[in-house]
């Protein structure tokens, strides 16, 4: 080949491989990259840094007083509410007999945290009524000669629920308007929310679950309660909620 021809060729080469204002240019994306994940690095270690520091606060404190709802379920069957706590005035999680668990951490002098926060669950209401046992597979409800009900214990037939191997469940309602949510597991652990309503249910796999008949006790308490119209002869009385009036309407005579 001729020194002309092969010095082209070379060149040709030189300019299919790149120029040098080619090879000189910076890898800007490749920067760019970098520095955007230096940045969320950063943010991240001063957002974690920042909840260790300052944690979400978890209720009820010591001066809150929150209610929920609750119904027990035995092989299909609702149990009467819970008598009013025999402890009332020792402990912080309590109910008055009237379907409700009363989460009051400062209703105690002391010792109030043991029933604060994530101490608050179904877990520690049971253990602070006496006579109340409940493990996450198990329940045995006070009273003199109590049965407890263990997973794969069998219950009989009902008017709505087939016979069959009962296990520990509850359904728990966030509030009194919200969908149902199965917990299948960890019972125990349910932490007590306010405005909450649990139905804790030893029944057979896939048996209905209802809502705690208590719900409109805690409609009250929470002042959330609808208003009912009742009509009797001659008048029409409308019941409303805690602090709105209540009317009764007559109808005016014709002579």
């Amino acid at each position: 080949m001729a020194r002309g021809s092969f010095g082209r060729s070379v060149a040709r080469a030189a300019a299919s491989g790149g120029s040098k204002s080619y090879r000189a240019r910076r890898p800007a994306a490749w920067y760019a990259t970098m520095l955007a994940i230096v940045v969320v690095g950063v943010s991240l270690v001063v957002y974690s840094r920042n909840e260790r520091l300052h944690p979400a606060v978890v209720g009820p404190t010591a001066t809150d007083n929150w209610q929920s709802a609750l119904a027990i379920d035995l092989c299909g069957t609702i149990q009467p509410n819970l008598p009013a706590s025999p402890n009332l005035t020792s402990v912080g999680i309590r109910t008055f007999g009237n379907g409700l668990i009363n989460s009051d951490p400062g209703a105690v002098t002391t010792g109030s945290a043991a029933y604060e926060g994530a101490n608050a669950t179904l877990g520690k209401f049971a253990s602070s009524y006496p006579g109340f046992k409940l493990t996450d597979t198990s329940i045995t409800l006070p009273g003199k000669g109590a049965k407890t009900y263990k997973n794969g214990d069998r219950c009989p037939a009902t008017s709505g629920t087939a016979a069959g191997p009962g296990n520990l469940v509850a359904k728990v309602w966030s509030s009194p308007t919200a969908t149902g949510q199965l917990v299948t597991s960890n019972v125990t652990k349910i932490h007590l929310d306010d405005g909450e309503m649990i139905t804790l249910a030893f029944v057979p796999s896939g048996a209905p679950i209802p809502v705690p008949k208590s719900r409109a006790a805690l409609q009250q308490a929470l002042g959330t309660a609808s208003s009912t119209t009742t009509t009797t002869a001659g008048s029409t009385t409308t019941t409303a909620a805690p602090g709105s009036t209540t009317t009764t309407q007559s109808p005016s005579g014709n002579g």
